[in-house]
């Protein structure tokens, strides 16, 4: 069941994984959108786990600006690509229902950027353009190429890329390191 899209999974396959009669669900659960919610959470708690203190996110600051870029780039690929079935979901029903996951997804953006900060500001000699503009467009270039090629491989852009993962992971880092360390017009 994990490899189907939520979108095909029924509340009865649902019940049948949990090891519950349909009717359990359906008592808890007014209908299958609203599990979307628990569905986020589980998500969001998964990610904390991967960028919180006790999380995965280690990078060597002696590697520099574009070492750290790549380490971010890769341990962030893993991450989406190892909670593609949970992550897919969350991304998609977040952007197709926001009423269903409310401003936590903004919350998660909003993490992103103030992360990305943290990281220009250990790099302040080699980043050459204003530190605003910066984090938003780190967080939009990752976010965006890592989420659609991790999790939805077999549609869009990603989907035609003859280019392997190892290289589209590190394209993504350089891509941003050239950004960073090119002056502003």
């Amino acid at each position: 069941m994990r490899a189907r899209p939520f979108a095909e999974i029924t509340v009865a396959d649902i019940a049948r994984e949990a090891g519950l009669a349909v009717g359990t669900v359906y008592r808890r659960f007014e209908n299958k959108d609203a599990l979307i919610p628990v569905l986020f959470e589980i998500y969001k708690q998964r990610l904390d786990g991967f960028t919180g203190p006790s999380g995965g996110i280690a990078v060597d600051p002696q590697s520099g600006l574009k070492g750290v870029l790549r380490q971010l780039a890769t341990q962030s690929w893993e991450f989406l690509t190892q909670e593609r079935a949970i992550a897919r979901e969350a991304h998609l029903y977040a952007r197709l229902r926001p009423d269903l996951v409310g401003a936590e997804w903004d919350a998660l953006l909003a993490a992103s950027q103030a992360s990305f900060g943290a990281l220009i500001d250990a790099f302040p000699g080699e980043v050459r353009r204003p530190r605003d503009e910066v984090t938003e467009m780190l967080a939009y270039h990752f976010n965006t190429a890592l989420t659609e090629r991790a999790l939805y491989p077999d549609d869009g852009v990603g989907s035609q890329m003859t280019v392997s993962e190892l290289d589209f992971v590190r394209a993504i880092a350089d891509f941003a390191y050239g950004y960073l360390v090119t002056e502003a017009d």
